[in-house]
């Protein structure tokens, strides 16, 4: 990895989280035709990062191919995106449930563990911005990926992966990387206390093997992505 690979990251990651709400939020509405060079003068930076965060965007389901002419807005509604939420609570919840029932190995607990005091570094702090949605992306993603893939049930991993495809179902589908006013800002902060909050009760029942509490704790957890998106969508 050179060393302008971290930066390169950060960017593209930034405008991930910014072309995400330009969707959810409508100024990139459905059907409407994105494509590199616009998004660049648009954002003010470089078609490679666009070019990456577009890719990333169409995995997730926020956008679809269209050919040389680059990408579609993909359609979906707010209770498409509930639902998805749903499903991935349900899914995660399963996946956590196992784990722990099975008992959680001491290397699995030190990593979420790791996971949470990232995440303080960022939840605790008085002053938040963009930077710092793309490091709790990061983190978030290590949070859930390490739990699911603790299971051990394939058949779970593989439908989770599948959900993850759909609009802003993925523990790492996270907004907030150009919040339109201060108060929306605050309040997607306060999200964010709350899910580090959870992280830590989460890990807390999987130490004590509480099968049927943590996969309720992560039911709930996933729903806080529903509280999230409503911040952002102006319906």
């Amino acid at each position: 990895m050179t060393k302008s690979a971290p930066a390169e990251l950060k960017l593209r990651e930034q405008v991930v989280l910014k072309l995400r709400e330009l969707i959810l939020g409508g100024e990139l509405p459905a059907g409407q035709r994105v494509a590199e060079i616009p998004i660049s003068e648009r954002l003010g930076v470089s078609r490679t990062p666009v070019r990456q965060a577009l890719t990333i965007l169409a995995q997730e389901g926020l956008l679809s191919a269209a050919g040389k002419r680059g990408y579609v807005v993909h359609a979906f509604s707010a209770k498409d995106i509930i639902d998805a939420i749903e499903v991935r609570g349900i899914l995660e919840g399963a996946a956590a449930r196992l784990a722990a029932e099975a008992g959680p190995s001491e290397e699995l607990l030190q990593a979420l563990e790791n996971c949470i005091a990232d995440g303080a570094a960022i939840a605790l702090q008085d002053h938040y911005g963009m930077d710092d949605d793309v490091r709790w992306v990061e983190i978030n993603g290590r949070f859930h990926r390490l739990i699911v893939e603790a299971s051990a049930n394939m058949a779970l991993i593989s439908a989770l992966a599948l959900n993850n495809k759909l609009p802003f179902a993925s523990a790492e589908a996270v907004l907030g990387g150009g919040t339109p006013s201060r108060q929306i800002a605050r309040r997607h902060h306060e999200v964010l206390v709350r899910a580090h909050a959870d992280h830590q009760k989460i890990v807390e029942a999987m130490r004590l093997r509480q099968g049927a509490r943590v996969e309720s704790l992560m039911q709930e957890h996933a729903r806080l992505a529903e509280v999230n998106v409503t911040l952002f969508r102006p319906d």
